[in-house]
Order: structure tokens, then sequence, then C-alpha cells
């Protein structure tokens, strides 16, 4: 996500690339991602809730194919 924005951020938080919601297998399994502390705190948690990154391509367009602009 900081690479997204053209930024080098040691990662601090092995994220949960799919939500686990308490299955043992995913949680310990994964599939993960390193992500820093702001991205896994703000912006990964806001994904979630709305559904669909934010995040806008070099060429000025939603990256996220579940992005509404996409559909």
């Amino acid at each position: 996500m900081c690479r997204l924005q053209g930024r080098v951020t040691r990662a601090t938080v092995c994220d949960h690339i799919e939500r686990h919601n308490g299955d043992p297998e995913k949680f310990w399994g994964g599939p993960f991602q390193s992500l820093c502390k702001t991205h896994h705190d703000a912006t990964k948690q806001a994904e979630e809730h709305r559904g669909f990154s934010t995040a806008i391509g070099a060429d000025g367009w939603p990256i996220d194919p579940g992005h509404p602009a996409n559909r």
C-alpha cells in the first residue's frame, strides 16, 4: 500500500489478506501480507468495511475491480 503511494516504509504488521472470521485455519495459515501499522489500522480496515479499495492507478482510474467505477 505504501509502494502504491510512492513510499518505501518498513512493514510492522502481518495482515490477513482474506478475513479469517475466527477460522483457525485461515488465521494461522494465511494468506498474509506485510503492512505498515498505519495502513493496517486505517486503510485496510476501511477497505474491509467499504468492500473495495479506493487506490488509484497511474491512469487516474481505481485499480480495484470491485470499485463501483469498475462495475
